[in-house]
């Protein structure tokens, strides 16, 4: 259930549509878990500043399900301010990334939470033994 979002004052007009397949692809890979459950929100024209000044800029979080640790975090940070800064030309110095480790009670997909999910699929493993 991985979730991007981007708060950026970069102007909508300059957001490259690939930046969504390319984020979705490389966190995919680097998450190790399948694109189908992916969503990536950039969030263009907003009034920001960073540093006080408004050169570009972006607020970023990532939220998954036990996906993080620092070495983990260091990984994705690195990917995600590789992306800005070739898609939207903010430098990393200029955009923090948060990073939220969602209990899987507190997500739902597809009418199910994922405790539920998960749940079933320990027990299909479980019974498949």
């Amino acid at each position: 259930m991985p979730i991007f979002v981007v708060h950026t004052n970069v102007c909508r007009d300059n957001v490259p549509v690939e930046l969504l397949s390319e984020a979705t692809a490389k966190l995919a890979e680097a998450m190790e878990l399948p694109v189908k459950y992916f969503a990536i929100n950039i969030v263009a024209d907003q009034l920001m500043t960073f540093g006080g000044t408004t050169a570009p800029c972006a607020h970023c979080s990532l939220n998954s399900i036990g996906s993080f640790s620092e070495e983990k975090n260091l990984q994705y940070s690195k990917l995600l301010c590789g992306l800005l800064k070739k898609h939207l030309g903010i430098s990393p110095d200029r955009m923090y990334v948060d990073f939220f480790d969602m209990e899987p009670q507190n997500v739902a997909w597809d009418n199910k939470t994922f405790k539920v999910l998960i749940d079933a699929k320990n027990a299909k493993t479980l019974n498949e033994k």
